[in-house]
Formats: structure tokens, sequence, C-alpha cells
């Protein structure tokens, strides 16, 4: 496996994360819905995984649209090794 870096956006209810889904997606965002790993609490098991790129982007487009986030972190998987650092 090699390097992968990514940001994800982790919600406290699923509406929030239905919500976040639909409009990152309507401003043309590539997105993926993942479970949220075992390392982030959060009242809904759902996360937005995106590209690190997209981070002050899709920040901005959410909090337009009025989407709580319960946090949002980089996740960093080299081989068998996940770190995940808390960014908000």
């Amino acid at each position: 496996m090699r390097k992968e870096e990514y940001n994800l956006y982790v919600f406290n209810s699923t509406h929030h994360a239905l919500k976040a889904e639909q409009v990152l997606k309507d401003n043309e965002y590539q997105l993926m819905m993942v479970p949220i790993p075992t390392e982030i609490t959060a009242d809904c098991g759902t996360a937005i995984k995106l590209d690190i790129e997209d981070e002050q982007g899709a920040l901005s487009v959410l909090t337009e649209a009025n989407v709580q986030l319960a946090g949002y972190y980089k996740v960093i998987q080299d081989k068998l090794e996940k770190r995940i650092i808390k960014l908000g």
C-alpha cells in the first residue's frame, strides 16, 4: 500500500452528513462516503473523505450551507501505520 493522505469530515447526525454530501456534489467536489474510523468518536457513523487540496474550499461551502461539522481531520495512511490529526 502506498502512502495516502486525505481529509475526513465528521458529523453528529446523518442528516448533516447527507446534506454535506449533496452540497459538496452540487459544487463539483469528488468525495467518498466512508465509515468513521474507530479512532474518531461521533454520533453519526458516516464521514466524507476528500482530497487534501479541497480543504479550504469545502469548509467554506459547508459553512455557507449551514452544515454542522463534529470535526475534520487529516488522515495519513502509510503502509500499516495510520495517523489521524484533528484540524478543527
